[in-house]
C-alpha cells in the first residue's frame, strides 16, 4: 500500500518512492560469476528493479568461488520468505541435448515457473531457460540437432503488437550456441504461445505467451562479443568434432552485432515487470 506523508508547512501529500521490482534469476550457467558479468550491463538500460540470484538444490557451481555463491545466492522459498518476487528469469544451462527427465534439477525448477506463472507474474526464459519454460508451462517439444547451432544470425521480426515485439527492429541480428531449438509446428499449433521473432538459419528466436507475460528468446543477447569465438576454441581444445565455426564471426576480431539488440530487449521486459508489479 502506498501512505502519504503530510508536510506540515504547506499542506501538500508527497508519496513516498515507489518500490522497484524484486526480479528473481535462476542462474544455471556453468561459470556464474562469469554469467552475472554478462547480463547485468545488458540491463543497464532497463528500469530500477533488484536482482535477486536464486541456486538450486541440484546445481552444485563447481565452477565459482564457494564464498561468492554463498554470499550472492539464495533459495527460492529464503527468496520469498519476507516479500514476493515481481518476476522470474531462468537462464540458460548446458544440458539442452538430454531429455527433459534427466535434467537433475528439473523437478526443484517445475513447480516455481509454474507457480510464478499462475500468480501472473511475468516469466523470462532464455536459451535452455526458454525450452524449459516452454516445456513446463505449455508442454512444447523440442528438437535436438546432431550439431550446434552457434552464430550469428539475421532475425525478422513476426508481429508488431505487444509490449517486446512493439520495440524490435523489423529484422536484427541475435547470436546463438545450442544443440536444441523450438519445434516451430508445435509452437505454432499450440493456440497458447506465439512466435515473435525467426531466423531463417535458427528458426523461432522469442516467443511469448498470448497474454505476453511469459517471454522465451533462445538465443544469448547477455553474451559479451567475443564469446562465440571463444566457446568455437575451447570445443576445438576439447577434441569435440561436431562444432562448426560460429556463422558470422570473424574469429581473429570478433564483432559484437547483437548489443543494440539486448539492451531494448531486456529493457522492455524490464518495463513489462514494473507495468504489471503496479497493475497489481
Amino acid at each position: 500500500m502506498t501512505t502519504a506523508l503530510a508536510h506540515r508547512d504547506t499542506g501538500l501529500l508527497t508519496a513516498e518512492p515507489r518500490r522497484i521490482p524484486r526480479i528473481g534469476i535462476i542462474n544455471l550457467m556453468p561459470h556464474a560469476q562469469q554469467y552475472e558479468q554478462w547480463l547485468l550491463p545488458q540491463l543497464s538500460a532497463a528500469q530500477a528493479f533488484e536482482p535477486v540470484w536464486i541456486r538450486l538444490g541440484e546445481r552444485r557451481f563447481s565452477l565459482d568461488d564457494p564464498a561468492h555463491i554463498a554470499a550472492q545466492y539464495v533459495r527460492h522459498a529464503d527468496a520469498v520468505a519476507d516479500a514476493p518476487l515481481d518476476a522470474l528469469i531462468v537462464t540458460g544451462a548446458a544440458v539442452e541435448h538430454l531429455p527433459y527427465e534427466e535434467v537433475r534439477f528439473l523437478p526443484e525448477l517445475a513447480p516455481i515457473v509454474q507457480h510464478t506463472a499462475e500468480a501472473g507474474t511475468p516469466v523470462l526464459g532464455l536459451c535452455w531457460g526458454a525450452l524449459a519454460v516452454a516445456h513446463l508451462l505449455y508442454g512444447l517439444p523440442k528438437q535436438t540437432y546432431p550439431v550446434k547451432v552457434s552464430g550469428i544470425f539475421e532475425t525478422d521480426r513476426l508481429v508488431d503488437d505487444g509490449p517486446i515485439a512493439a520495440v524490435l527492429d523489423d529484422r536484427f541480428w541475435s547470436t546463438h550456441s545450442r544443440y536444441a531449438g523450438f519445434d516451430d509446428d508445435a509452437l505454432d499449433a499450440s493456440g497458447t504461445v506465439r512466435a515473435v521473432a525467426r531466423s531463417a538459419e535458427a528458426g523461432t528466436v522469442i516467443a511469448e505467451s498470448t497474454d505476453h507475460g511469459v517471454v522465451m528468446h533462445i538465443g544469448h543477447p547477455e553474451y559479451a562479443g567475443g564469446r562465440l569465438a571463444d566457446e568455437y576454441h575451447r570445443d576445438l581444445g576439447a577434441g569435440l568434432t561436431d562444432v562448426r565455426p560460429p556463422a558470422n564471426v570473424d574469429l581473429t576480431h570478433p564483432v559484437n552485432l547483437w548489443r543494440s539488440h539486448s539492451l531494448i530487449f531486456f529493457a522492455s521486459w524490464v518495463r513489462l515487470v514494473h507495468e504489471r508489479m503496479r497493475a497489481r
